[in-house]
């Protein structure tokens, strides 16, 4: 069963690193083919070139395992959607956002220029959810329905404090999917069972967390096969399309 990780970083951040090589070396001991990679916390915040550039070389070198996500910060307006055109163009397959790192609000139109450039590309756009009161569930509804042609991936599956709202905010639009890393394997299967196996990707958040044990959720609590292989690479394949 092919397993594709759609969500690790890469880098050296301020409260966590990993190497390219010490990523690979994970991917292999644990069985996943390819990973969906982002740069580190400080640039995700602030140094957002030397991120992306991390990523993209990574994804260069090792084009049959690494697939790049650029982040800019919104609050750097026109330099920000340039880099993410840079970006794109460079072979980027999607956009992260991080609404407590970058310091804005999901709903905030300052991010509508980096959303508007991933949408017209065909792009995934990836959000960090779950804290307050930046990134809510209902709150990437919203923006989901100012961008219906777009598609939404709701990160860590808003694990902190609105899991609660993650079902129904998802069943509320037909362009958000739903990413299952640092939560509990009951729950994850609970949103399949509510959602279906379409609606969500399997992901780590390496290396904050263990590949080993987020893999584990997935094949301990989600069956059939058919939608574990879904989870697991299906979903974050069909939102990709040929960068993946």
């Amino acid at each position: 069963m092919e397993i594709i990780d759609a969500h690790c970083h890469i880098g050296h951040g301020i409260n966590y690193s990993l190497s390219v090589d010490d990523l690979l070396r994970q991917m292999d001991a644990h069985g996943v083919a390819k990973a969906v990679v982002v740069p580190v916390d400080r640039c995700i915040a602030v140094n957002n070139i030397e991120g992306n550039n991390l990523v993209l070389d990574a994804a260069r070198s090792h084009s049959d395992r690494i697939i790049p996500f650029a982040t800019a910060n919104p609050w750097y307006g026109g330099r920000a959607v340039d880099e993410i055109r840079r970006c794109f163009d460079a072979g980027a397959a999607g956009l992260k956002l991080h609404p407590v790192l970058q310091g804005f609000s999901i709903i905030d139109e300052v991010c509508y220029p980096l959303v508007e450039e991933a949408v017209n590309r065909a792009k995934p756009i990836y959000f960090h959810t779950g804290t307050p009161v930046h990134c809510t569930p209902f709150q990437l509804v919203e923006l989901a329905m100012t961008y219906p042609e777009g598609h939404f991936i709701m990160g860590h599956a808003a694990y902190a404090d609105y899991w609660n709202d993650v079902s129904a905010a998802v069943s509320a639009v037909g362009n958000i999917s739903v990413e299952t890393s640092l939560h509990l394997a009951s729950f994850i299967k609970s949103l399949k069972d509510e959602l279906g196996s379409d609606k969500i990707i399997y992901g780590s958040d390496a290396p904050k967390t263990s590949m080993r044990v987020e893999i584990d959720k997935i094949l301990r609590y989600i069956e059939p096969d058919a939608d574990r292989e879904a989870i697991f690479a299906g979903n974050i394949r069909r939102l990709i399309g040929k960068g993946c």
